[in-house]
């Protein structure tokens, strides 16, 4: 049904609906106020969905229903059904279910809750990958480790049924930008309300409400991407960027004021408030040929004020305020090098000091004359303005450079907030330098601008004085965070990103698979059958890879480890006995990053990857290394192991962009490597074609978000480029589906699954899960060996835990 179909009529007053007995002239006694005048209308509308979610509604349901029903206080599952919300376009659902007081919160509103949680990421998907999408994030939030119940298993049009879920989803994303975000900051209107004012890289400027709704029509200042933005009193903002240029703006009215700063061939590197002890505050300007300049906040002409000296280099700036009536100080990085100009004194800056990298963020604290400040090798500190002591140190985040900074308070004290280029905040106490809480994750890139809002009773349960921390991400997206905590919403269990997960085989139940799973706080074996966990004793190095074999009949799980170690251990002790370990593989000098056991000659052998460079072989039975190869340059990011008509191969993929082939006696090079032009190979796999003579094909992911066929005889691409559109891969799986069809699967820090038919290259299906995946494990109902199964069993596992889920890509 479209809106060519003709508007909608409501049945007339007097007439029985398809519901019941009860009639609209009944009905219409009963309004007492627009609240149950809009309960009426949901009542009614919501009737009307067909029981099929494969049937599109009318479009006044898709667009409406969902707010008659927040308005009527009755958003639930029964007024706003599962079958319509495939086809939910009024993109607000996760906005509404914030809105919602108390009342219309104590409903039921399972479904309602997973589609919320991946209605920004699901774009221009189908029907059927909607309600796939759908399915399986309901199961993960309804049915945590819990056995499959067949009868509560089926959604009509879903092409998957979820088997096994551990996933704990963040749900704190307020708002999708189409372009990326550069630029976050928050400010209060004249009338009291808050808004988050947020800048692109091409050029717009945007408001939005604390719920994350837009709040006025885009500012468009068709120039450069829009870096900084400052608020100031009477609804103006000040905005700058890479243009190099300064403009004003009326927030509430939508008009550009002036532009007092134009310097083309410049970008601004900083835009700040400044107020020296006794002069009147102005707002100082920083250009990338180190130029700096003072604005009256009021007139926005230029002011002839002291100001100091800068490098010809871009500066970052932060005033930092010295308490009283002692006025600001000025933090000032170029580079690594930081210096702090106090205009009281008559020789200026007071001291500076190095860093190991180059310096990213200042931020003034809420504690007289003391400062913080991030650069690019991981560091975070806090330092006295007056005498350049560092006071506190945060320790190193586990990965990679810190790009942002916020200051803020948390139950009273002092904190700052921070975002890394591992795609993680994290807030620190600005006395101690300790974290406070765990990291927060979500983001599937780097959150690149910091703020705040004021909590509120409903939002925040908490001390007086915390703050909610806003994050503007390279993703694209807006996310609320709960500083301390997992998210704004209820509270649920942190739990840490999945590092290793695989699928190892049938276990105690006919027919169920085992999983491996592992994080940061240990090892365990669920039985998909009965869920029931089998602890691994596997010590206290992190598993970084899995992989399941077969040694003289007795199935076997291989764990890699952080400390570089690989160690076997049998599985064949019988229902929910722990694993016994068997013996230690040493070798590699960091840690593998995927292994693949297969048969050979009578032997079973093992191929690992490193992340020290090398690929190594390894005899399984009689538990020795057999050879190891040096060609990639850098790391190794996957092995496969390819079944070719010549007897198998290896296949290894590497940092260095090339995929490489292996011979499994000798370990020496098959052919030339394929130099991929993906940047990164993050991840390869075995296309079998279905032809007489065995043929196959090698997949490789890259970094660039592509994936390339490749003839493994001939080392030229076979095909099409396939594109994912949402970021890198990181994983691939080949699978059969019950009919025989050939599908790929790939996965990334975007979060969604994708899957092609190889044969003809078509797109068959999005699975949207919301949250940053890293690995995919298959077992095939046409696997040689496996277990015996209907359909194939997909795993997924990333930032937000495990889940299993068979493939139905011929229906229901």
């Amino acid at each position: 049904m479209s809106d060519a179909d003709g508007p909608y009529r409501a049945p007339r007053p007097g007439r029985s609906d398809t519901g019941g007995s009860k009639t609209w002239a009944d009905d219409s006694k009963a309004w007492a106020d627009t609240k149950d005048a809009h309960r009426l209308i949901a009542e009614a509308l919501s009737r009307l969905v067909a029981a099929d979610p494969t049937i599109p509604p009318h479009p006044y349901l898709s667009r409406h229903l969902a707010q008659h029903a927040a308005r009527g206080e009755v958003l639930d599952d029964a007024h706003v059904p599962l079958a319509v919300l495939p086809w939910e376009s009024s993109a607000n659902v996760r906005t509404l279910l914030r809105q919602s007081d108390a009342v219309s919160a104590a409903r039921r509103q399972e479904w309602l809750e997973a589609w919320a949680r991946i209605e920004p990421f699901i774009g221009g998907a189908g029907p059927h990958s909607r309600l796939t999408s759908l399915h399986l994030a309901h199961h993960a939030a309804t049915h945590p480790r819990t056995p499959l119940d067949p009868s509560a298993a089926r959604v009509s049009g879903s092409r998957v049924t979820p088997l096994w879920s551990d996933w704990t989803a963040q749900d704190n994303v307020l708002a999708v930008s189409e372009t990326r975000l550069e630029s976050l900051t928050r400010t209060t209107t004249t009338d009291g309300r808050s808004l988050l004012v947020s800048g692109d890289n091409h050029g717009t400027i945007r408001m939005w409400e604390p719920h994350g709704v837009p709040a006025m029509a885009p500012l468009h200042t068709y120039g450069g991407a829009v870096q900084h933005l400052l608020p100031l009193p009477g609804d103006l903002l000040l905005s700058a960027g890479t243009d190099g240029s300064v403009r004003v703006w009326h927030l509430t009215r939508g008009q550009l004021l002036a532009e007092p700063v134009h310097r083309p061939g410049t970008w601004v590197s900083a835009l700040t408030l400044f107020a020296a002890k006794g002069a009147p505050e102005v707002v100082l300007v920083a250009h990338s040929d180190g130029r700096l300049g003072a604005l009256d906040p009021v007139t926005f002409r230029p002011v002839d004020t002291p100001l100091p000296s800068l490098d010809p280099a871009p500066a970052l700036l932060s005033g930092v305020s010295l308490g009283g009536a002692e006025g600001m100080a000025l933090a000032v990085a170029q580079g690594r090098r930081v210096r702090v100009w106090d205009p009281r004194r008559a020789d200026g800056y007071t001291h500076e000091h190095e860093h190991e990298g180059a310096v990213r963020a200042l931020v003034d604290l809420a504690a007289p004359g003391r400062y913080a400040l991030c650069d690019d090798s991981g560091y975070i500190g806090f330092r006295d303005a007056s005498t350049g002591r560092e006071t506190a140190v945060a320790p190193a985040p586990p990965a990679g450079p810190v790009v942002a900074l916020t200051a803020l308070t948390v139950a009273g004290r002092a904190a700052v907030a921070s975002g890394g280029s591992d795609h993680t905040l994290r807030v620190w106490d600005a006395w101690t330098g300790a974290a406070i809480g765990g990291p927060l994750e979500g983001h599937t890139a780097p959150p690149v601008a910091l703020t705040t809002l004021p909590g509120t009773s409903r939002e925040l349960p908490a001390p007086t004085g915390q703050e909610l921390l806003v994050s503007a991400g390279a993703d694209h997206t807006l996310r609320r965070w709960k500083p301390g905590g997992p998210g704004v919403g209820a509270e649920r269990a942190v739990r840490r990103p999945v590092t290793a997960a695989a699928l190892s085989g049938p276990g105690s139940t006919a027919g169920a698979p085992l999983i491996a799973v592992a994080d940061e706080s240990g090892t365990a074996l669920w039985d998909t059958g009965t869920g029931r966990p089998v602890p691994l004793p596997a010590g206290h190095a992190t598993v970084t890879a899995f992989a399941s074999a077969l040694v003289r009949g007795e199935p076997l799980l291989v764990t890699a480890h952080s400390d570089a170690g690989v160690q076997l251990w049998s599985l064949d002790r019988g229902a929910h006995a722990a694993p016994a370990r068997l013996a230690g593989l040493l070798g590699h000098s960091l840690p593998v990053r995927s292994m693949a056991a297969f048969p050979h000659d009578g032997r079973t052998l093992l191929v690992t990857g490193g992340a020290d460079g090398t690929v190594r072989l390894w005899d399984l039975d009689r538990v020795c290394a057999l050879a190891c190869r040096e060609d990639h340059l850098l790391s190794v990011r996957d092995v496969a192991v390819l079944d070719t008509a010549q007897g198998p191969r290896i296949v290894s993929a590497g940092t260095d962009g090339t995929v490489r082939l292996w011979d499994p006696v000798t370990l020496r090079p098959v052919g030339a490597p394929l130099h991929c032009e993906q940047r990164v190979v993050n991840a390869v796999a075995a296309v079998p074609l279905d032809e007489p003579d065995g043929a196959v094909l090698v997949a490789s992911g890259g970094e660039d978000g592509t994936i390339r066929l490749w003839d493994p005889g001939t080392g030229r691409p076979v095909g099409r480029r396939l594109d994912i559109c949402d970021g890198p891969v990181a994983a691939l799986a080949f699978f059969r589906t019950a009919a025989g069809r050939p599908c790929l699967a790939a996965t990334g820090p975007g979060g969604t699954i994708h899957l092609w038919d190889t044969d003809t290259g078509s797109h068959l299906l999005r699975i949207v899960t919301g949250s940053p995946l890293g690995a995919l494990d298959v077992l095939d109902a046409r696997q040689p060996g496996g277990p015996h199964l209907a359909h194939p069993v997909l795993l997924a596992a990333g930032v937000a835990g495990v889940c299993v889920f068979d493939i139905r890509m011929e229906g229901r």
